[in-house]
């Protein structure tokens, strides 16, 4: 088993490991150091831990399974939806995962622990590296939002794209064209073992 301080990767892209997440299906979501900035970190989701084998998980993976719900029970899907806003605006992850997991366990798709403990890793990654935007694309966002009935709390601009996507598929637009909306980095980034 992995622990915190321990490396994950090969050669160049081997990082130490600052936090570990032991989900409910068997994988492992790893936070591990990274060179943006000096907070920044990388994301990382073991779903091998016998071999290691990880991957980086994206806003577009987490999207395209959102949808997926949408289409399967939008009731039900408007619980995760709700569970991110609110990991998002800072509750903490567990209550919402409990406040939330009976009432979504059987949607398709990735489980709620994983949702919600890797969204609230990635959105804290944008924020932090987070640089400013157009007035113009902001203004965009808060729209969008505003649509959804989510409010943004002050200190999570950075993060408020990524929620803008999850915004426009709850709202009912096509993922696709969602995330070409958002312009997000779509292309996962597949490791081999430690």
């Amino acid at each position: 088993m992995i622990q915190v301080g321990e490396y994950l990767g090969r050669g160049k892209n081997k990082k130490k490991i600052l936090e570990i997440v032991p989900l409910s299906n068997g994988w492992i979501l790893v936070k591990t150091e990274n060179s943006k900035s000096e907070k920044d970190f990388k994301v990382r989701t073991i779903t091998d831990p016998e071999t290691l084998k990880f991957y980086t998980p994206k806003h577009a993976h987490f999207a395209i399974d959102f949808y997926g719900k949408v289409c399967h029970d939008f009731q039900k899907a408007e619980k995760v939806f709700r569970g991110i806003i609110e990991v998002w605006q800072g509750k903490d992850v567990k209550e919402v995962i409990k406040k939330y997991e009976h009432e979504t366990e059987d949607l398709p798709g990735y489980k709620l622990d994983y949702i919600l403990c890797a969204l609230k890793w990635i959105l804290e990654q944008e924020d932090i590296n987070f640089r400013g935007r157009p007035e113009k694309l902001q203004k965009t966002l808060d729209e969008k939002c505003k649509s959804a009935r989510v409010n943004v709390p002050e200190n999570k601009k950075g993060s408020q794209l990524a929620i803008a996507l999850f915004c426009d598929i709850f709202e009912g637009v096509h993922p696709v064209e969602a995330l070409l909306s958002a312009n997000l980095d779509i292309v996962p980034k597949f490791r081999g073992t430690r």
